[in-house]
């Protein structure tokens, strides 16, 4: 069959997905990925075809002008959140998830001006590439929202494919599409979508949100709703290609410790946010481990000293680096907490303000399978007290051990082929 992935321009949204899209290469199947010409070449990089959509895409500035979209607004002010919002959801939703809607549903112009004819380009564009190249199935980042669109011409089945926490899933439950549907005006999801839709002579339905479907490459434990059906697929590490350094060819002669919170994250590393970088790599100074920093230059710019147990390198992928490592400090991404996971590493995760780490760190520790910091400032002394337990405490290193082993439970991108290959079945039967 012919399956279509279509992604966000971003490599947190392709890595995820490579082992799948591998799997069904291996399995005999034709693969594209679609997406804006951003990420055409980690894609090419990954042995996979690429299809260029749209525009290029400054996602800073398409996350700030989404604060000025009052559609989201209606969207997420219906929601069901306890007090407090401890899981961030309203914000998540707002800000993260649907920060790319208007690439795709664009808010209609004001009276008398005339519309951003570089909007809706990208829908236009995939829907020409699935009319030409028919493809069986489509799988879609949730924040792809041109896919289902697509998959409807041509025909295709249709599944979202979730590297991340499902909070559309969650926004589409029951009592949250009633509290929607009781708004002035009616539910604002529908109302937003609906201009794009009747263009292409098509009506509102929750496939067009959620998909027939969901490929879900999370643990069953971090799901927030029982309303959607979910395949599950084990995530396999995959976070881009490169030579191996001399220095990783082997065990570590000590604890190796590494410290990254993503390259997208980065600017959380600046002293005026609050992460005290020097006093850190001082503080480590004569231990007996070795850190492993991930830091650019104007990150090290602000660096008095690096001592002789610290190794500061701009990048290097996390599966060549994980497999020798004693522990991590991150951010809290859902992709980086997957790979420690997948390799048996206990975590301390600093939490991003305003993302979901606070949720992942939370699975974390009531996992057992290491700690937060929180998303407030800490000094280095907090930070490594919390490390040395992380190192120290034999139970991190049991409870990494068993998220490992809850993962064999899903299966693998192989495994899960012939479920994907009947669902489609399934789905194209039923729209003949």
């Amino acid at each position: 069959m012919r399956v279509l992935f279509t992604l966000f321009p971003g490599a947190a949204h392709l890595y995820p997905v490579v082992p799948l899209a591998r799997a069904l290469l291996a399995a005999g199947h034709e693969v594209r990925v679609a997406s804006h010409p951003e990420l055409t070449g980690a894609v090419t990089t990954a042995g996979l075809a690429a299809v260029e959509i749209g525009d290029r895409v400054d996602v800073p500035a398409l996350v700030g002008a989404c604060a000025s979209d009052d559609r989201l607004d209606r969207i997420t002010g219906a929601l069901d959140i306890a007090d407090g919002d401890p899981g961030n959801r309203r914000n998540v939703i707002r800000y993260y998830m649907l920060a790319g809607f208007s690439l795709y549903h664009p808010a209609p112009p004001a009276a008398g001006a005339a519309g951003d004819p570089a909007r809706g380009s990208a829908t236009d564009d995939l829907v020409a590439f699935a009319r030409a190249w028919k493809p069986d199935l489509v799988l879609w980042d949730p924040l792809s929202f041109a896919a289902p669109i697509a998959a409807r011409a041509a025909g295709a089945a249709h599944a979202r494919l979730l590297w991340g926490i499902d909070y559309f899933g969650w926004m589409r439950s029951a009592e949250n599409r009633r509290r929607a549907a009781a708004l002035p005006g009616g539910d604002p999801v529908a109302s937003a979508m609906r201009p794009e839709l009747e263009r292409r002579g098509l009506e509102f339905d929750e496939e067009l949100l959620l998909g027939q479907w969901s490929v879900d490459l999370m643990p069953t434990g971090m799901r927030i709703t029982d309303e959607v059906r979910y395949q599950p697929v084990r995530r396999i590490p995959y976070t881009g290609g490169g030579a191996v350094p001399e220095w990783l060819h082997g065990p570590a002669e000590r604890p190796r410790v590494v410290l990254t919170l993503g390259v997208s994250t980065r600017k959380m590393f600046a002293e005026e946010a609050g992460f005290p970088i020097s006093e850190l790599l001082e503080m480590v100074a004569g231990r007996d481990i070795e850190l492993v920093a991930t830091l650019d230059r104007d990150q090290l710019a602000s660096v008095r000293s690096i001592p002789e147990n610290v190794r500061t390198i701009d990048y290097v992928p996390l599966d060549q680096l994980l497999p020798t490592s004693s522990a991590i400090v991150h951010h809290g991404s859902v992709g980086t907490f997957g790979i420690a996971a997948a390799y048996r590493v206990p975590q301390l995760i600093v939490p991003v303000e305003g993302g979901d780490g606070v949720v992942v760190a939370r699975y974390l520790e009531d996992r057992g399978a290491g700690l937060s910091m929180g998303t407030g400032g800490f000094t280095a002394p907090e930070l490594w007290k919390n490390l040395e337990r992380l190192l120290g405490e034999a139970s991190f290193q049991t409870a990494a051990d068993a998220l490992h082993a809850d993962s064999l439970a899903s299966p693998s991108p192989l495994d899960a082929v012939p479920a994907l290959e009947a669902l489609t079945a399934h789905h194209r039967a039923g729209r003949r």
